[in-house]
């Protein structure tokens, strides 16, 4: 049981190590390198590794910027809630004008964040905001379900349906990190006992 447990506890802090010399927090490469080959497989290679790596980015200093950190578990809700809005794309904008990677809401959110439209079509922006209007439904709701369901409709229970597909879809990223982190570590111990 502990031996299962453990690869888990280490995923769980891979992505947040703190850069003491800067005072500040800095993403873990093999995180986001996981994190970008997941994305690229979640969208069928419509998003290449490089663009992957860039959106993984821009996630994960979305939520250390709102959440004074961010963990895998983290991560995994965040590109769950994004595949599931828009499938990774950065400048898609719906009928109700929802626009970006996490189809952040124009008419409101742009207005309360001093944002323009078109800025929400920025991917560093969109996570930004994005990632701010789930923190604001989470503590307005204090839980993930009510949180993800006020996202998509504005109400804490309008949308169970819709949190229920996030929280699989984390839960599918989540075991297919797993088995990346486990490869790329297995990879690297080959790579380090190859003789010259």
């Amino acid at each position: 049981m502990t031996r299962s447990i453990i690869p888990f506890i280490l995923l769980s802090v891979l992505l947040a190590i703190p850069d003491t010399a800067a005072g500040s927090r800095r993403v873990h490469r093999d995180g986001l390198t996981i994190c970008a080959m997941i994305i690229k497989e979640l969208t069928a290679g419509r998003v290449d590794l490089e663009t992957g790596q860039t959106l993984s980015l821009a996630i994960a200093r979305a939520g250390n910027k709102h959440f004074g950190r961010v963990t895998c578990g983290d991560m995994w809700l965040y590109m769950a809630l994004a595949h599931v809005e828009s499938g990774f794309q950065s400048n898609i904008v719906n009928h109700l004008n929802c626009r970006g990677m996490f189809q952040v809401h124009a008419p409101s959110w742009a207005r309360k964040f001093g944002l323009k439209y078109r800025d929400l079509l920025d991917p560093e922006i969109n996570a930004d905001s994005g990632i701010r209007v789930f923190k604001y439904y989470l503590h307005l709701y204090g839980g993930i379900v009510p949180a993800l369901s006020a996202y998509n409709s504005d109400h804490p229970r309008a949308s169970r349906g819709f949190a229920r597909v996030v929280l699989s879809t984390r839960d599918r990223i989540k075991k297919r990190y797993a088995q990346l982190y486990l490869a790329l570590r297995d990879s690297r111990k080959e790579e380090d006992s190859a003789p010259f």
